[in-house]
């Protein structure tokens, strides 16, 4: 029996058939082949029944959607992969096992989260498979299958309660790792209770920013003051020059940050900013490492040849600019992604997430040019 679910009154919905039917197509992807779609493949599925992606994704906004711009004003690269909220879920065909499995999940971790003891110091709390207690009621049957487990790993994944986590589809297992912002959904059974819990972690700015239409979003920027060096003026005496500078993000960064930025979530915002430099780089690369690994790897260990190009010198000065470009993407992920992303969270002084949001838009704009060079080369007959 097909069941067109529905979210519940006050979680977004789209608002057309189109984009129905587009969520339809990621989803049920996902549930054949436990992968969620590229953005290639869904735009084919679109076309083929006649319809086009820009505008049919134009009648979702983010809180249904991953991995798509909020303005669109560059479509996902063919490899990056499209996935679902557990908004976006809701509001498909027979979904109501997997949104359960997801909640569970929630609930779980939030119950687990005050009495957990890390293997390592520091070390953010997980939730594993084999840390779900047995099923105690009809909602927590949803997960006595290791399908259904994962499905709910996988949508509750990207959601603000956690802090990301990992997978392998060959057995089926999967960690989610979190902290304290779970807390507040220990008592989460039913989906329109997650959902207001999740708009009140998240704030005002945010909600709003994510219940936006794609497409309808207005370019962020960003205001940095810098001070400038004292110049001597007389023995004996120094002035000090302010300087205001003005730069406009990266979209990709911009994308990510602006809210979080705006609502005075600055941790967030950086970590933010630094996952989509490096989630950028795997889907360039075409593998799931992370951290400096992954960059050492896209951006050439010797004796290995380069696998991302983000240089500009055409003379002796290239080879130095390689591998200052190599450590620059590394020590960003070293020094700026690692501790937020392992926590323990920590507050952001304002000057310092002012500037770091911006070396993350420099070095995703030395991205575009590994995207330039790979589009002029399949334009080459």
């Amino acid at each position: 029996m097909i069941v067109r679910t529905t979210a519940p009154e006050g979680m977004p919905r789209p608002t057309g058939e189109d984009g129905h039917v587009l969520l339809d197509v990621v989803w049920q992807h996902f549930s054949d082949f436990l992968r969620w779609p590229t953005f290639d493949y869904v735009d084919r599925k679109l076309y083929a029944r006649g319809m086009k992606f820009e505008e049919a994704v134009q009648q979702l906004c983010p809180a249904l959607l991953w991995g798509v711009d909020a303005d669109l004003r560059r479509l996902p690269q063919g490899s990056t992969e499209l996935s679902l909220t557990i908004a976006g879920a809701a509001n498909c065909i027979n979904t109501h096992i997997a949104v359960n499995s997801a909640l569970v999940l929630v609930r779980t971790a939030a119950l687990i989260e005050p009495h957990y003891q890390p293997r390592e110091p520091g070390a953010l709390p997980e939730l594993r498979p084999d840390g779900l207690a047995p099923p105690v009621d009809d909602v927590d049957l949803a997960l006595l299958t290791k399908k259904s487990r994962f499905v709910g790993f996988a949508l509750a994944l990207h959601e603000p309660c956690f802090r990301g986590g990992g997978h392998n589809l060959d057995d089926l297992d999967w960690t989610l790792r979190y902290d304290r912002n779970i807390r507040p959904f220990a008592g989460v059974h039913r989906l329109d209770e997650y959902w207001c819990i999740r708009e009140q972690v998240l704030g005002s700015v945010r909600v709003e920013a994510d219940n936006t239409p794609f497409g309808q979003r207005p370019e962020a920027t960003l205001t940095s003051r810098l001070t400038a060096v004292p110049v001597v003026e007389s023995e004996g005496k120094q002035s000090t020059e302010a300087m205001e500078v003005t730069c406009m993000l990266h979209p990709l960064i911009a994308e990510v940050t602006a809210e979080r930025y705006s609502g005075g979530f600055y941790y967030d915002a950086v970590r933010s900013a630094l996952q989509a430099v490096e989630h950028r780089v795997q889907n360039l690369v075409g593998i799931t490492e992370v951290g400096e690994r992954l960059m050492g790897i896209a951006f050439g260990n010797k004796p290995d040849p380069l696998k991302v190009t983000v240089t500009r010198s055409r003379g002796g000065s290239l080879e130095s600019e390689q591998n200052g470009m190599q450590f620059l993407f590394k020590g960003a992920m070293g020094a700026l992604r690692n501790p937020r992303m392992h926590g323990p969270d920590e507050k952001d002084a304002r000057d310092e997430a002012d500037e770091m949001p911006v070396l993350a838009s420099f070095l995703m704009r030395r991205l575009d040019i590994e995207d330039e060079q790979r589009k002029a080369a399949s334009s080459v007959p």
